[in-house]
């Protein structure tokens, strides 16, 4: 479990955070920890997914992060996931599997801007 004090030092120290609103209402976030270079989270929902709003948080959170003058960003995730596959239908690309048996994938500035 996540806890405040893990996620307010990732708002106000290493990084940014966005949220999508539906009618007032949260439906996802997205946090990328500059410091690592690492998107720490970006989640939907699942009411809500197939909808755009987790296109949109991942498109906003890598304008501004490669706007910070980051070159490159990395995550991890299950395989065989949606996620998975959401990320590589966005030029992420698999780089090896780390010790947890999740996959990390990477992005760069320029293959996004593509």
């Amino acid at each position: 479990r996540i806890s405040e004090a893990d996620y307010r030092t990732f708002l106000t120290e290493r990084g940014q955070g966005w949220v999508a609103l539906l009618q007032d209402q949260l439906i996802g976030f997205a946090v990328v920890d500059v410091q690592e270079r690492n998107v720490w989270a970006l989640f939907v929902h699942p009411d809500h997914e197939d909808r755009g709003a987790g296109g949109k948080l991942h498109d906003t959170m890598l304008a501004w992060t490669f706007d910070q003058g980051l070159d490159h960003l990395w995550l991890s995730t299950d395989p065989d996931t949606r996620a998975a596959e959401f990320y590589r239908r966005r030029q992420w690309h698999a780089t090896g599997t780390l010790p947890n048996a999740e996959l990390r994938f990477e992005i760069t500035a320029e293959a996004w801007r593509r």
